[in-house]
């Protein structure tokens, strides 16, 4: 009987363990708004994915709104976890993870795609025609920390200038005729050419420089320590993205 009593004790015990803590994904993200994909004061549409497929997976996420460089520089050395939203770049492999298959990099777990436009002044010669740039007279201007442009530049062998630290820095340096074209992310120059400091001042050339899938993005070191993490939460953000909750949400989110 002292027997059957301790293994009762020992049964209602083991129920009262409280189960495992939830971890906090630390992401970070740019320090200015990203439309449609990232807000620092509210929520945009990559960390309405990103938040949901954490939960998904019974953990939380916190979302750290700093300059891309620090971000970048704060995923590799595992300041963050992840970060938002990363083009796919085979460059940043050794220092960053990304959802692969054997081709490469997987474009059916992408977060979004993300284009880079390129701007003029009103009434400018200069020109880019979806294969090359025609009519510049200095640098292409760019904000600081956007690989994917300096590297598209260099293969088009022209030279670039991303001295200035944000989007408005980048289309100021335009105006004073620093440079004969900017490149920047389309949602931002949607939102910033609407603003009288630019407005029928600037205008967007009609093909992008280029458009890429981004990602959630691990820090390696994570990635490697727990994959079967990273991939659930990868292919959950390819779920969310096929789900006729995200068609009827997304829009709500852009702005």
């Amino acid at each position: 009987m002292r027997f059957v009593r301790t293994l009762l004790v020992a049964s209602l015990m083991a129920g009262a363990v409280p189960p495992c803590a939830a971890r906090t994904l630390a992401v970070c993200m740019g320090d200015r708004a990203f439309p449609p994909l990232f807000f620092p004061d509210h929520e945009g549409q990559a960390q309405w994915l990103v938040r949901k497929a954490v939960e998904r997976q019974g953990d939380l996420v916190t979302f750290a709104a700093v300059p891309w460089r620090r971000c970048l520089q704060g995923l590799r050395t595992g300041t963050y976890a992840a970060a938002l939203p990363v083009i796919g770049n085979l460059s940043f492999l050794p220092d960053y993870a990304f959802p692969m298959d054997r081709l490469g990099i997987d474009p059916s777990r992408e977060l979004a795609r993300v284009s880079h436009v390129v701007v003029r002044r009103v009434g400018s010669e200069a020109d880019w025609d979806g294969d090359r740039f025609s009519h510049l007279g200095g640098p292409v201007l760019f904000p600081a920390g956007i690989v994917v442009v300096r590297e598209a530049l260099a293969a088009l062998g022209v030279a670039g200038d991303d001295g200035s630290a944000m989007e408005e820095q980048t289309l100021r340096k335009l105006l004073a005729r620093k440079g004969d074209l900017a490149v920047i992310q389309s949602g931002v120059a949607e939102e910033l050419l609407a603003r009288a400091e630019f407005h029928d001042k600037l205008e967007v050339l009609p093909q992008p420089l280029l458009t890429r899938p981004s990602y959630l993005a691990f820090n390696r070191a994570f990635h490697d320590a727990d994959r079967g993490y990273a991939e659930a939460i990868w292919l959950e953000i390819k779920r969310l993205r096929g789900s006729p909750e995200w068609r009827a949400l997304a829009p709500t989110l852009a702005h």
